[in-house]
């Protein structure tokens, strides 16, 4: 409840700066000019976006369930993700996947923190080039890339210790769940799945999925963001679009009300002012993608839901 509270805090203050500051008028620009046939392509790009993402999380779950399965999961987690609070959605996911392939939920928590991993890193790097490409990479605008980066950096040291150091982290894991009275719950619960999560990161079982990270965010995030710009006359580069998906995550990783609003606002008009251009059509850009995406991901993911239902009956 205190985080619901507080990320709804943090939302109203962005909401209140973003309307403060911008004129609502601005929406004046796209009117008339909304171009249908690319808002077919936008819901079709997001639809296929979830496919490598979905494939990537079949590889991490090393085949455990189906690739329809681990499509559904993460278009209704990603879709409760836009109405619930604290990425509610998930811990839906977590909980179809528990049923559909018998997997503890201790395992499945690794491979969705490992799936962050991933993402954040080809997010960081991918966002890297942008700001180089661009010629905006001075020290001061990639501090933000800086900070990103560190956070990786500690995540893989985490995944390396697991890695190459199993013994001392189950050393170091026994003593400080003992310290706190639970070492039983260590042994009993824990400790088969980090020694299980170990085993994971090593050959092809961990390479599958890390090389489609990149295609997931290249060849479907950047070009939905795309299609959304020419959906209202707005033309990007691709690095452009890696730019603004870049600084969007960043936004929404800040705890926020459902579905980042206000955050994911103010992070693309910031992308929009880093290139120059008019923070009142990065206000736009940003009312539109934000708006498409809650309406495309929550509706698909209604309707997967009664299919997915239908199937598991």
């Amino acid at each position: 409840m205190k985080k619901w509270i507080f990320g709804t805090l943090i939302s109203a203050i962005a909401v209140y700066f973003l309307l403060s500051n911008f004129d609502v008028k601005e929406f004046s620009r796209i009117e008339g000019k909304i171009r249908w046939e690319y808002a077919v392509l936008f819901w079709i790009t997001s639809l296929w976006s979830f496919f490598p993402f979905s494939y990537r999380w079949f590889l991490l779950l090393d085949n455990k369930i189906t690739v329809w399965s681990a499509y559904a999961s993460s278009l209704i987690g990603v879709g409760l993700n836009m109405v619930l609070p604290a990425r509610g959605g998930d811990v839906v996911r977590l909980v179809m996947n528990k049923k559909d392939s018998g997997l503890p939920l201790p395992n499945l928590i690794s491979k969705l923190f490992l799936e962050k991993v991933m993402d954040l890193g080809a997010v960081v790097i991918l966002g890297a080039f942008a700001f180089l490409f661009l010629g905006i990479g001075s020290q001061k605008n990639l501090a933000l890339v800086f900070v990103s980066g560190s956070v990786i950096f500690g995540m893989i040291v985490v995944l390396i210790l697991i890695r190459f150091y199993l013994k001392f982290v189950l050393t170091v894991g026994e003593k400080a769940m003992n310290l706190v009275r639970l070492g039983s719950v260590f042994e009993e619960k824990l400790k088969d799945q980090i020694i299980e999560f170990s085993e994971f990161l090593r050959g092809d079982k961990l390479a599958k999925p890390l090389a489609i990270s990149f295609p997931t965010w290249i060849l479907g995030y950047a070009l939905n963001y795309y299609i959304a710009g020419q959906m209202i006359g707005m033309d990007f580069s691709f690095f452009e679009c890696m730019l603004f998906i870049f600084v969007g995550a960043m936004g929404v990783a800040i705890p926020s009300a459902p579905s980042g609003i206000g955050v994911f606002h103010a992070s693309i008009i910031s992308g929009f002012i880093l290139l120059g251009k008019d923070g009142g059509e990065g206000f736009v850009y940003a009312t539109v993608v934000h708006l498409s995406q809650f309406i495309v991901t929550t509706t698909s993911a209604l309707v997967v839901y009664f299919i997915y239902q239908k199937k598991s009956a």
